[in-house]
């Protein structure tokens, strides 16, 4: 959890940053990922106010530095409205337009990633007395996918997995593919044996990832190799199967 202290003059006004992994977000966002395909003249991103009472909302892309404050942030899209007052149930719809000349440099073979963030505001409390404000900050992957990039289905599949041994058991996989693969859930058995990783790794194109495998007590898989979860474009779990690659 992320916090920001602001002092006021005259009193003691506390305005808490949290993001909304750690609570239920006052803003919500109709999705947990947005892909824009980068053909698109605009994306539209829909919110809703579930706060008992109006919100400042501002919204900014950064390229993964949560730190990075909106005003300095570079990136090749744009929000449309940055910033709006939303009331009390009520909805906007936030546009995302990509630039396609300040884009120019990014790749065109494989997905690009950055973060959009959402921030709602409070209204300061009337009187002169201390007070804490909570600001509530959801932040979502935001894909930006070339025209020519067109089964992001079949990536999954694609996956190679192969067994590291050492004082533990590690799993190599590499994603041959052009798109980020968010793993969800990683359960192999090995050796009679079950094992998890306890923080699957999202995937970047033609990477190479090695994470850490610890035995789970339960009972082995009844098909040996790799069972992994996914989430699609629609941040639903896709369920799929791998087996370990022979070793070199």
């Amino acid at each position: 959890m992320a916090v920001i202290l602001r002092s006021r003059a005259l009193a003691l006004s506390l305005v808490l940053l949290v993001f909304s992994n750690a609570v239920r977000a006052e803003i919500v966002i109709d999705r947990t990922r947005v892909v824009y395909p980068a053909g698109a003249r605009e994306v539209t991103v829909n919110l809703k106010n579930e706060a008992a009472g109006p919100r400042l909302v501002q919204a900014w892309i950064d390229e993964g530095d949560a730190q990075v404050a909106a005003e300095i942030s570079d990136v090749p899209f744009s929000l449309t409205p940055p910033i709006a007052r939303m009331e009390a149930g009520q909805g906007k719809a936030l546009r995302l337009a990509f630039d396609q000349r300040e884009g120019k440099a990014l790749a065109s073979d494989r997905e690009s990633v950055f973060w959009l963030n959402v921030l709602g505001v409070p209204p300061k409390p009337d009187g002169a007395g201390n007070s804490v404000q909570l600001a509530f900050r959801t932040r979502i992957k935001l894909f930006l996918r070339p025209q020519a990039l067109s089964s992001p289905a079949k990536a999954p599949g694609g996956l190679k997995w192969r067994r590291l041994e050492g004082p533990s058991l590690r799993a190599e996989v590499h994603n041959p593919s052009a798109y980020y693969i968010t793993l969800s859930s990683v359960v192999a058995t090995a050796d009679g044996t079950e094992y998890r990783s306890d923080d699957p790794p999202m995937l970047a194109p033609y990477s190479t990832v090695v994470m850490p495998l610890t035995a789970s007590g339960n009972a082995p898989q009844p098909k040996p190799g790799i069972g992994f979860t996914v989430l699609d474009d629609n941040g639903a779990t896709q369920t799929h199967h791998a087996d370990w690659a022979p070793d070199k």
